[in-house]
């Protein structure tokens, strides 16, 4: 059974979640440098954040690069392709486009509400948990719905990224689906551990 934390001190903190997007917890920006919501008005405050380095992100895009660098050597049997100039853009592009998403607003979440720049959604009283996955399985997307309306989808692997910030969404997507009656599907039923 899943205990509701006191929305102002965060006690008792959640069990530790399943994790099925990431391994380990990953590496923030620092507190200083850090760009995440603020607590909603009204509400608790924020327990926990996470926002990818900027570093990080642009390790990411140059692993992308050197994926694309192989796929294109294997579609071409060779090295041929490297003297078409603009072959070059589908391999070095990764590179920027990860860095830019190294500088967008990273998630934040209190007791009983988890939000990003756009809105909050109530952990406590979700409607809907869905999973969604993309590129084949490798990237998968928590959608999220609350009674007030409210629909976020969040990358899994940013939300799993910080352990205790997953703890306190997990707690509440547990809360809504056993004692709520919050819908979804298959895969979160699976991905998220959510059956009885």
């Amino acid at each position: 059974m899943t205990t509701r934390p006191n929305p102002q001190t965060g006690e008792p903190r959640p069990p530790k979640a399943p994790v099925f997007s990431v391994w380990g917890e990953l590496e923030r920006n620092s507190a200083k440098k850090a760009r995440y919501p603020a607590a909603p008005e009204g509400r608790g405050p924020v327990l926990e954040w996470y926002q990818g380095t900027p570093s990080g992100y642009l390790l990411g895009g140059v692993f992308a690069s050197i994926i694309i660098f192989a796929l294109v050597c294997l579609m071409d049997w060779g090295f041929d392709w490297m003297r078409t100039w603009w072959l070059w853009i589908f391999v070095v592009i990764p590179i920027p486009m990860w860095a830019l998403m190294g500088r967008q607003y990273g998630i934040s979440a209190g007791a009983d509400w988890l939000a990003v720049k756009k809105g909050h959604v109530d952990l406590y009283e979700l409607t809907e948990v869905t999973v969604e996955g993309a590129s084949g399985g490798l990237s998968w997307t928590i959608e999220l719905t609350d009674k007030k309306g409210t629909e976020m989808s969040v990358d899994a692997a940013k939300v799993q990224a910080n352990q205790q910030l997953w703890d306190l969404v997990y707690n509440g997507i547990q809360h809504s689906v056993h004692h709520g009656s919050a819908k979804t599907n298959k895969r979160a039923l699976d991905k998220l551990r959510l059956r009885p």
